[in-house]
């Protein structure tokens, strides 16, 4: 791994001020720290249209990145993806699951930064990463409004949900998760805040050493 670290941050928080966003600025903090260089993508703020189900992306297994019709953010939003070593990807849960922004964006990715040549046994089409000149790198952060953190496995789908976008889209391997739960009655907490931290430092550290 050369000297510098390209890192994209993927932030589906509509709230500007709100507890995700101020967990994912803690880990970009300490990335940068770490001395990564951090793209932050604030998804609510950009051009990043629903997926049409057209398939064209689906049809297209050969180039770097699949083919869109779509004339949007994505367009270099993708680009950018490519060329990164890690990636921090963060969402609030919604009826435990990844929200709407995050989703449409998982959507998007599927089979753009992902291909059709995926397969299982008899399943074709199963999506895998087109990303293949080198492994990366993915730390993924959550935050709950009711559910506590000790019933995460009751409430915690958005998680697996952007695990599996980084592993079949993004070709990186998740070498930290976290999840806040319980935003609305308790709000912040500074074991959150240090955990958001530490998240940054190990994403870098599995880039250094990869």
């Amino acid at each position: 791994m050369g000297l510098s670290m390209k890192i994209v941050a993927i932030n589906a928080s509509p709230k500007k001020g709100g507890a995700l966003s101020t967990l994912l600025a803690e880990t970009v903090r300490t990335a940068r720290e770490q001395g990564a260089d951090v793209d932050e993508l604030r998804l609510a703020d950009l051009d990043v249209g629903y997926c049409r189900f057209c398939m064209t992306c689906y049809k297209d297994t050969e180039s770097p990145i699949g083919t869109c019709p779509q004339d949007d953010d994505m367009r270099w939003i993708l680009p950018a993806l490519r060329e990164a070593d890690g990636y921090i990807l963060g969402t609030q849960v919604s009826s435990g699951h990844a929200n709407a922004i995050m989703k449409t964006f998982i959507e998007r990715c599927a089979y753009t930064a992902g291909s059709s040549k995926g397969k299982l046994l008899w399943l074709k089409g199963l999506p895998t990463t087109r990303f293949t000149d080198r492994r990366r790198f993915a730390v993924t952060l959550a935050t709950a409004g009711t559910v506590p953190s000790w019933l995460r496995f009751l409430c915690d789908t958005a998680t697996r949900q952007m695990r599996e976008t980084a592993q079949l889209s993004f070709n990186a391997r998740v070498v930290g998760t976290l999840y806040a739960g319980e935003q609305t009655f308790r709000g912040l907490i500074d074991s959150d805040i240090r955990k958001a931290g530490m998240l940054g430092e190990r994403l870098v550290s599995a880039i250094k050493t990869s």
